[in-house]
């Protein structure tokens, strides 16, 4: 039972939490993990559905689909050329903190994500 009121609650405090907004900071591919390289996601939240751009910085944004708060879970798309990026990310101490994965020629690749809210 206090598992469950847990789970209730974490899922009522990421819905009730706005995620709309700039987050900044880093994704860190696995296969090189000394590369480092800045992220920007801007989004809008509408209930549990998201909407925005995902890019490096401000001049590289592509949109996001999918977008979606599922639990604990933020999760959204995006399509970089012929690839689809998929990103399952949580909210955590105020970070937004996860995965990206993609499969490119048949390869799986994947990365670390942390973000901060720019404003």
């Amino acid at each position: 039972m206090r598992l469950l009121l847990a789970s209730l609650l974490l899922t009522l405090s990421i819905s009730a939490a706005n995620l709309s907004g700039k987050w900044t900071g880093t994704f860190i591919d696995n296969a090189e993990t000394s590369k480092h390289d800045g992220m920007l996601l801007i989004l809008k939240q509408d209930g549990n559905t998201l909407t925005g751009t995902v890019g490096p910085d401000a001049t590289e944004q592509l949109p996001i689909s999918n977008g979606k708060i599922d639990g604990n879970n933020v999760i959204f798309d995006l399509k970089a050329e012929e690839v689809m990026v998929h990103f399952t990310l949580q909210l955590v101490d105020n970070h937004l903190k996860g995965q990206g994965s993609a499969e490119v020629a048949g390869e799986k690749h994947s990365g670390n994500i942390d973000l901060t809210r720019a404003e």
